[in-house]
């Protein structure tokens, strides 16, 4: 075997930054297939052993594609102080424990106007029914989004901030031109961003993400900015697997059951929602020093790139294109490497989003409309959320109000 890192071809590199979206870009675009490049990742491992393979990149220098197990774990675990986390996924150190009652709270309350606006009114979509003295809302993502996105909101800045609506569109805006290279308009973007992100932070609301950042000492404006930013984005980008689950829990009765009865069984049906679709398919290093790689030398800020929605859905699992929460439960997926205990982020958000499912499915029952997803049927790895809509029949309980 030659040494030395093989190069991707200009078409394979742009292949491969088509379908592994940067962590920056939006969920998922409509009926997107993030493991499109399945074929060709497997082509390129066959083709050169297993080895790394550098891709070019547009204006930055090339990036570390890494697809063997062996060579992950390299990155992952052995020698991972010389990989640094991508931005996205440094953890700040804030003790944010102390925040997940709260935040549970405001889950649970968003949740319930989501569930009484579907079931008294029959108003979430113009698709909901009525039965008899019943009505039967209908959810879609653009509803769901709408209170998720308010979850988020108060979470990292406050009540003051549930309703600033401009502050998520100026944050869709800001990764849609991050992914397409559009730099004067993400620099403007940015600035009123920013601008929008300090009125929130220097309020300081008690109980949210801002509040804390302020309490701790030596918290520099601009770090307090940038971790609330991604902090808004960590929590965002969970909404696709909101209705995911909802429509996964839909099409399996048993789990649904086992859901509703089992807090744990819910955060395990969460999980299993993000390993079938990840909002983030690749993970992001960097390396901190310069590294050798097959007999050749990386320079320091070299990024690395794991295409981790790959090996989720590998053909290796038996699981692998199917609905199966009991992984999480009874230590099938403590044995993979991408299901590593998560940063205190993922953590807080799987707690909060879980809290959120539990207030819908005690409320009401979901029942899929359409065909895209079936217990019969391999989990498809593309789902158009635009198209995505769940049927929910309340409960024989009254729903709370919020």
């Amino acid at each position: 075997m030659p040494r030395g890192l093989p190069r991707a071809s200009v078409l394979e590199s742009l292949r491969l930054s088509a379908a592994l979206v940067p962590p920056w870009a939006p969920h998922a675009l409509p009926g997107r297939d993030l493991l499109r490049a399945r074929s060709l990742l497997t082509a390129l491992e066959a083709r050169y052993g297993g080895r790394p393979v550098l891709v070019r990149g547009r204006r930055r220098g090339p990036a570390l594609l890494v697809l063997s197990r062996r060579d992950v774990l390299r990155v992952l675990v052995e020698e991972r102080d010389a990989y640094a986390p991508g931005v996205e996924e440094r953890p700040f150190g804030l003790p944010t424990d102390v925040l997940r009652p709260a935040f549970i709270e405001i889950a649970r309350e968003e949740a319930a106007a989501l569930t009484t606006a579907a079931l008294t009114t029959g108003a979430l979509t113009t698709g909901a029914l009525t039965t008899g003295a019943r009505t039967t809302g209908v959810v879609d993502f653009a509803r769901l989004d709408a209170r998720w996105q308010r979850v988020a909101r108060r979470c990292v800045y406050g009540d003051g901030a549930a309703g600033d609506e401009e502050l998520t569109r100026l944050l869709t805006g800001l990764r849609r031109a991050g992914r397409r290279r559009a730099g004067r308009r993400q620099e403007v973007l940015s600035g009123r961003y920013d601008a929008r992100i300090l009125d929130h932070l220097r309020r300081a609301e008690p109980g949210s993400l801002a509040g804390l950042i302020a309490e701790t000492p030596d918290e520099a404006e601009s770090r307090g900015l940038m971790q609330a930013a991604y902090w808004l984005m960590g929590f965002g980008v969970t909404a696709g697997a909101l209705l995911q689950t909802l429509a996964l829990l839909a099409t399996h009765p048993a789990h649904r059951k086992a859901a509703r009865a089992d807090p744990e069984h819910l955060r395990a049906c969460l999980r299993e929602a993000l390993r079938l679709w990840p909002p983030v398919p690749a993970l992001s290093r960097v390396t901190a020093a310069e590294t050798h790689w097959y007999g050749t030398a990386l320079p320091p800020g070299t990024p690395v790139l794991v295409p981790l929605a790959v090996h989720q859905r590998s053909p290796r699992l038996p699981y692998a294109d199917a609905f199966t929460p009991r992984i999480w439960l009874d230590g099938t997926a403590a044995g993979e490497w991408w299901a590593r205990p998560g940063c205190d982020a993922v953590h807080l958000t799987l707690a909060v989003g879980t809290a959120f499912l539990a207030t819908l499915l005690r409320d009401a029952r979901p029942k899929q409309i359409g065909r895209s997803l079936s217990p019969h049927r391999p989990i498809p790895h593309a789902v158009n959320l635009a198209r995505l809509r769940v049927r929910m029949r309340p409960t024989r309980r009254k729903p709370a109000r919020p």
